[in-house]
């Protein structure tokens, strides 16, 4: 027996794919579900479907399409498969497309993008129940016609062959499931029935027979028994005619009609077929509130997360912004400086834990979104393989990265999170892996300019038992080896998943305790030119302002005594002068009094936010020469949508770095710096040293120095060599080429060897 189909229709093939995989969540394997890219692809498939006699019960269409809109898409369908419900999503709400669908398709339900998983899952679910109500309706209708027929037949006839259909027809009238009566059009009393009627109302046939509906208080309201008669004497036929009924224990229950005039005996009645639907509107009323509560939860943890974040992440942008700060100080000792290092990787750690928990909740949430951009790929797997190098090394395992020669090298889909990904599946299984090795494969498959790249991460470690792998991509869920290592929170194979969903695929595992894992995922990708690759720029530190500039003013708002004080300090430290305010009503003072260039603007402030002090500074001629930069510790990337659309002119997120706050005063106010030299953390591929460095090439240097340098190459913080470089006498030029050469071409491992090696004397 065939499927029913549900068609889903979109011009962006990672929605598609998406969607199907919350249908298939919300459905099951009961449906097949077919997807087609845009409105002519549907068109050629429903055709296709019709011919080969599949029942497509649901179309789920997007508005916004470049061939066919999605309300021109539905009529047309519609014209072809009246009795298939639509449904159209679309995240840019048009009244007269969803006007135009509802009016010439019969438009089921509109659903904003992006959707809710819940609320999608509830409207499929109840869109497919009312199909196959709809179509036990139109086959009760159609068995009111066939019987209608019959007794006008049995009317016209009035010879020996009428007792006969009488007789088949009485057998139909009696067998059938659905409730059924004859009553006399003038005086409303029962002249036939069947059992289906007596079980629906708790009568017997004798109480009813002879008797009107009034008679047996059957009409909760009567005003609604005056209006289907009134429907019935206009149109001689009334089809779902929803009403209350009471029954003979006095439940009140409700039931769905379809009546028609007809002649019996010479006598002008009323033949209604009925039907008992008060559990499927209370099936209903439960999944309206289902979704209402399910919109309560998300708006509630949508805020709980936005508080959350802003007080996690204005404490941490103190903590790691002081501790730039206290770097910049040239008078620290070399313990002083170990220990501010030791400061900001336990900030630097806290912080990727946050995110991480951050991240989940966004996703739960359906916050998290799509931020597709075109990166070399080579560049991508080379890195990731410097950077597990070392850890697999210090651990005795080999590291393996093997790709298909036909990989393309430029490629269009998010970076970043594709990289997390990666990151956290090689990360566990170096973590993981006592011995042997940890192996990456990559290889890809074209069509046309899309591509699909398949990504395996094998290793020799533990393994995962197979009790646990029902649990294994849930948030905040750990193995049991995973338990033991006292490490991470659970969550990164969680968000791993909805990761790779996101971008057009999925991840799967398979595993043998004490012999390894193999996980494996796809995503979709566009194929792109070097052409479009962004650039991307090199940092220097700021020490202070080229002289013969104007003398910039600039005010720093925030409610948060440290956050005002870190920005405060590290602009006066290079020369800005500045001013603070604690909320946005002071903030309008200042600006008044100090006719700032640049204001630093926190959003989240008592008394007066930064969004009404923003709106309220950009509604003078003034305030639009004024630039205002939102700082906040949003959680969620869409508060820069709000942010610019209040007025500011650009966003930066808390915690934020140095380099950034001058990159952005460079950008809007063209102030140009005076930097620190020399700028070693800008020797990018520098050439190689005449000839490889001795060991002993280290002993100018103190041995904290050097410990700090091994470190540093130990955990691949390459900041920190280049500081260490930094404190290199000028007469040693030999030496910092040579480690800054070693740092520019990914080989840490040769500093380390060069360090032990020293050691050993």
């Amino acid at each position: 027996m065939r499927k029913p189909v549900i068609i889903c229709t979109d011009d962006e093939l990672t929605i598609l794919d998406s969607l199907k995989i919350e249908l298939k969540k919300a459905l099951g394997d009961d449906y097949l579900i077919e997807t087609a890219i845009g409105g002519e692809e549907t068109l050629e498939l429903v055709s296709d479907l019709i011919k080969d006699e599949y029942e497509i019960i649901l179309v789920i269409c997007d508005y916004i399409m470049p061939d066919i809109k999605g309300d021109e898409l539905l009529k047309q369908i519609h014209s072809i498969c009246p009795r298939t419900l639509k449904i159209m999503l679309t995240g840019q709400a048009d009244i007269a497309g969803v006007s135009n669908a509802i009016k010439h398709a019969k438009l089921y339900r509109y659903i904003a993008k992006p959707w809710q998983k819940e609320d999608l899952k509830l409207t499929v679910q109840e869109a497919v129940r009312s199909y196959y109500q709809d179509k036990q309706l139109a086959e009760q209708n159609i068995t009111l016609q066939r019987l209608n027929e019959e007794l006008e037949t049995l009317v016209e006839q009035r010879t020996a062959a009428l007792r006969q259909s009488e007789e088949k027809f009485a057998k139909a009238f009696r067998s059938t499931p659905h409730a059924i009566t004859i009553t006399r059009l003038h005086d409303g009393h029962h002249i036939e029935l069947n059992d289906s009627f007596c079980r629906m109302t708790g009568y017997t046939n004798d109480e009813i027979i002879g008797r009107t509906a009034v008679d047996l208080c059957l009409w909760v309201n009567l005003e609604e028994r005056d209006r289907l008669f009134q429907l019935l004497q206009k149109n001689g036929a009334v089809r779902d005619y929803e009403f209350n009924f009471r029954t003979k224990s006095g439940a009140i229950r409700t039931a769905l009609l379809s009546a028609e005039i007809i002649e019996l005996d010479g006598e002008t009645c009323v033949l209604s077929v009925s039907q008992d639907i008060s559990d499927r509107k209370q099936a209903e009323v439960e999944l309206k509130q289902a979704k209402e509560q399910a919109d309560r939860a998300n708006r509630a943890k949508s805020q709980f997360m936005a508080n959350m974040s802003h007080e996690l992440r204005t404490p941490l942008n103190a903590i790691l912004g002081f501790t730039q700060l206290l770097g910049r100080d040239s008078s620290l000792t070399p313990e002083q400086r170990e220990q501010i290092e030791i400061v900001t990787h336990s900030g630097e750690h806290l912080l990727g834990l946050i995110n991480n928990v951050l991240q989940m909740s966004k996703i739960e949430v359906g916050q998290v979104t799509f931020a597709r951009n075109t990166f070399d790929l080579y560049y991508v797997l080379n890195s990731l393989e410097e950077m597990f190098q070392l850890p697999a090394k210090k651990k005795g395992l080999q590291l393996i990265f093997e790709s298909d020669r036909n990989l393309p090298q430029y490629v269009k889909t998010d970076e970043r999170k594709l990289r997390q990904v990666l990151i956290n599946l090689l990360g566990n299984a170096i973590k993981f892996t006592a011995e042997g090795g940890v192996t990456l494969r990559v290889s890809g498959t074209s069509r046309d300019r899309q591509q699909t790249i398949y990504f395996e991460v094998e290793d020799t470690g533990s393994g995962i038992a197979s009790d646990e792998m029902e649990d294994l991509f849930k948030p905040f869920v750990q193995t049991e080896t995973g338990r033991k290592s006292l490490e991470g929170t659970g969550l990164g194979l969680a968000i791993s998943r909805q990761f790779v969903q996101l971008m057009g695929g999925d991840i799967t595992v398979n595993s043998t305790v004490g012999k390894g894992s193999l996980f494996k995922f796809d995503i979709a990708v566009s194929l792109a030119d070097a052409t479009q690759m962004q650039v991307v720029s090199t940092h220097r530190r700021v020490i202070g302002l080229e002289p013969g500039q104007a003398d910039y003013r600039i005010l720093v708002v925030d409610d948060a005594k440290e956050s005002r004080l870190l920005l405060v300090k590290l602009l006066v430290s290079v020369g800005f002068q500045v001013r603070e305010a604690e909320n946005g009503q002071l903030a309008l003072e200042q600006w008044q009094a100090f006719e700032p260039h640049l204001i630093w603007m926190d959003m989240r402030m008592p008394v007066m936010d930064g969004y009404e002090a923003t709106k309220r500074i950009k509604a003078h001629l003034k305030g639009q020469a004024t630039v205002i930069i939102a700082l906040t510790a949003s959680a969620f990337d869409e508060e820069q949508a709000l942010v610019l659309s209040t007025g500011c002119n650009d966003f930066v997120a808390k915690p934020f770095r140095e380099q950034v706050i001058f990159e952005k005063m460079l950008h809007y106010l063209g102030v140009r710096y005076i930097y620190e030299e020399p700028a070693l953390s800008q020797l990018v591929f520098t050439p190689a040293p005449q000839a490889d460095l001795s060991p002993d090439a280290l002993a100018v240097m103190p041995p904290h120095w050097v410990n700090q340098l091994y470190q540093a190459a130990s955990e691949i913080d390459n900041e920190q060599i280049f500081e260490l470089l930094s404190q290199i006498p000028t007469a040693q030029t030999r030496l910092s080429d040579a480690i800054a050469h070693w740092v520019n071409n990914f080989r840490c491992d040769r500093i380390i060897d060069l360090i032990e090696e020293f050691r050993k004397f």
